[in-house]
């Protein structure tokens, strides 16, 4: 998941490779674990919001132009698969889990290093990368600022939580050189993105220190620095229908349709999520979405011991979002280097939720 947009020139290819090493094995794992007896994984009350949300945007396509029902579908299951073996992993092999994470997020910058060095003995060092073809080493592909910016929001503060955990140690080294490749390839590939990211790891730093307020701050800093504040004028255009939205159609990722009278119209994509599912789900969706995000961060602990060690599962949720408030390009599409923003942050947090059921003994 972490390396596919770096590795494969077709989609198909990556969801096709995704599908047989993930979501085949997941669904059979998760389909056992059903059955034995383990419903928690996918009917605990903290995935009532997000269920809720993807059955909206399904019952949307009721009234949606240009539908493509069978990916939308497909995306859905997908997402619940997801959360389920997080969730299950979690469970399970919690430590396993993060060290996969760890693992798949090194291998990431270890091919995204192979692809700055080849690009820039190319390309001028002040090029912003992927601005001008390259034929880069091992024919590697080019997936352009928008998805490379989206596909490695995740893997970088992975790391960088990790970095923090793991402190002054060889290991804590490696995860920390792991976390700068992956926001030097970020500020390369997409200047102002890749900043607002940097501030948002300078904030979650300054939180590990106990700095509450310095944090905050560099919060609103990243908060500023995501909104593009062009498309925020021109918002209107995206609330035509605005309790109920103008039903779920085939994303694209540069444009909307929106049904008139006369046909059909296309909207320029204002690769801000809000705004797109507001167009797409009204604000009926609007209020779900957030709530599948807003209520399971609400039952979050908040002691300091478990802060700390759910930090690898959190640390990617805040940038993920803020990021697609100016790359949310895509919402609900089988799997996409969109899902390091978006879906992997959200599941990641369902995870830290799921917890064995502690059993007292009885008393004598």
């Amino acid at each position: 998941m972490f390396t596919g947009p770096f590795l494969f020139h077709s989609r198909v290819a990556l969801l096709n490779v995704v599908d047989v090493l993930f979501f085949v094995p997941s669904l059979t794992l998760l389909t056992r674990a059903l059955v034995s007896g383990d419903r928690k994984l996918l009917l605990d009350p903290w995935l009532a919001p997000l269920y809720a949300f993807l059955g909206w945007t399904l019952l949307t396509m009721l009234w949606a132009e240009d539908v493509n029902a069978s990916r939308t579908v497909r995306a859905v299951v997908q997402v619940v698969i997801l959360v389920g073996m997080l969730r299950w992993l979690h469970l399970y092999y919690r430590n396993t889990l993060k060290l996969s994470l760890a693992n798949g997020a090194m291998t990431a910058m270890v091919v995204l290093a192979v692809i700055m060095v080849s690009y820039y003995t190319i390309q001028p060092l002040d090029s912003p990368l992927f601005s001008e073809p390259a034929s880069l080493i091992f024919n590697l592909p080019q997936p352009g600022p928008l998805i490379s910016t989206m596909g490695l929001v995740a893997p970088s503060f992975i790391l960088l939580a990790q970095a923090l955990d793991e402190g002054f140690t060889p290991k804590g080294a490696r995860r920390g050189a792991g976390a700068l490749v992956g926001f030097t390839f970020l500020v390369a590939v997409q200047p102002h993105t890749g900043i607002m990211l940097l501030v948002m790891a300078l904030g979650w730093v300054l939180l590990r220190l106990g700095q509450r307020l310095l944090a905050a701050l560099a919060g609103a800093v990243a908060l500023y620095l995501a909104l593009d504040f062009e498309v925020l004028r021109q918002a209107q255009m995206y609330f035509s229908h605005p309790i109920f939205g103008n039903g779920f159609s085939q994303e694209g990722g540069d444009s909307l349709l929106e049904g008139i009278p006369e046909g059909l119209r296309v909207l320029p994509h204002p690769n801000n999520i809000l705004l797109a599912v507001i167009h797409s789900t009204g604000l009926i969706g609007l209020v779900l979405f957030l709530a599948a995000w807003a209520v399971p961060a609400w039952n979050l602990p908040d002691s300091d011991q478990k802060h700390r060690e759910g930090a690898v599962f959190l640390v990617s949720l805040l940038p993920g979002l803020l990021t697609m408030l100016s790359a949310g390009a895509y919402l609900l599409v089988p799997f996409h280097p969109s899902w390091m923003c978006l879906w992997l942050p959200l599941g990641l947090m369902l995870a830290s939720l799921s917890a064995r059921d502690t059993r007292l003994p009885p008393l004598r």
